[in-house]
């Protein structure tokens, strides 16, 4: 049988026992609701994270609805265009077509010249066509391009060849200035000389009545070669000037700046260029002309 002391210890450690549970279950209890807090304080950042993103886009929202509005206007305006640029030359074929079938067996001129239109129109389809196969591969990242040493300086004596009937029909001469000795730059030499025909075309076809001058400019500018195609031409209006690189875009009034073309030109010039590390920069004056211009990395031979 236990003695007095005995039962005496076991009274005093009681107590004591109850409160050292008590303190565990308290310090549980405080550490759990600590955890519970840092956790429900993290979900409230959290959210507080989300509502300001979401205040965040919704202030966008109409930005972006603008801006989706203007690409789908810009598409519309793009399949207008092209599908204008295609009815044309398909009604051309068809009327010469009928009137081919009417003629007579002694009428070979008239058939010869309703076939020759129709060859013509032919040509300008797949011009169009052509165009628009560049154009997606232009705009696709992932598009593989050619790098070489090409010498800017033949590829604009080969351009002025190409187009001197042309240009000498309307009255307009060209002129190369910059260095005697070979440019070269790094780039797809196709792909620059179809930059280098659609300005200085533009440059021809937008020449006033009287004619005027083209000229080819290059430029060192240390480790860039400047390019600049400048005209004497029309110009083209300040409201259409931050819109003609545009895929497919027309002028409201043609006289203005377009004339006759798919309006694909400007467009894959630009490309090229920004394919080249380059951009397609312009300035102009409407009465007094126009002057694109352009940069490209020079080879430097190692």
């Amino acid at each position: 049988m236990p003695s007095l002391d005995s039962w005496l210890e076991i009274i005093i450690r009681t107590p004591l026992l109850l409160f050292l549970v008590i303190m565990l279950v308290l310090i549980g209890l405080i550490a759990s609701g600590a955890f519970a807090y840092r956790r429900l304080r993290a979900q409230i950042t959290q959210l507080l994270d989300r509502a300001q993103h979401l205040r965040a886009q919704l202030a966008k929202r109409p930005e972006q609805e603008e801006q989706w509005a203007a690409a789908r206007e810009a598409y519309r305006h793009f399949i207008y265009n092209v599908s204008h640029e295609v009815s044309n030359p398909l009604q051309s074929i068809q009327t010469n077509l009928d009137n081919m079938l009417s003629c007579l067996p002694d009428q070979a001129g008239q058939w010869s010249q309703y076939h020759a239109t129709i060859a013509t129109e032919l040509r300008r389809l797949a011009g169009l066509t052509e165009n628009l196969r560049l154009l997606s591969h232009l705009e696709t990242p992932e598009a593989p391009t050619v790098r070489e040493p090409v010498n800017l300086k033949g590829v604009i004596e080969d351009v002025i060849m190409a187009l001197f009937e042309r240009a000498e029909a309307r009255g307009v001469r060209m002129r190369y200035v910059g260095p005697e000795r070979p440019a070269r730059v790094l780039g797809d030499r196709d792909r620059l000389r179809q930059v280098l025909m659609n300005l200085v075309d533009n440059g021809i076809k937008y020449s006033k009545p009287e004619g005027g001058e083209v000229i080819i400019n290059l430029q060192e500018e240390q480790d860039r070669l400047r390019v600049r195609v400048s005209d004497e031409g029309i110009g083209i209006s300040e409201e259409d000037l931050p819109h003609i690189f545009e895929t497919a875009y027309r002028a409201p009034d043609a006289r203005s700046f377009r004339r006759k073309g798919t309006g694909l030109g400007l467009a894959i010039a630009q490309r090229i260029a920004e394919h080249h590390g380059g951009a397609m920069r312009v300035q102009s004056q409407p009465g007094e002309g126009t002057t694109f211009s352009f940069d490209l990395p020079l080879y430097i031979q190692p």
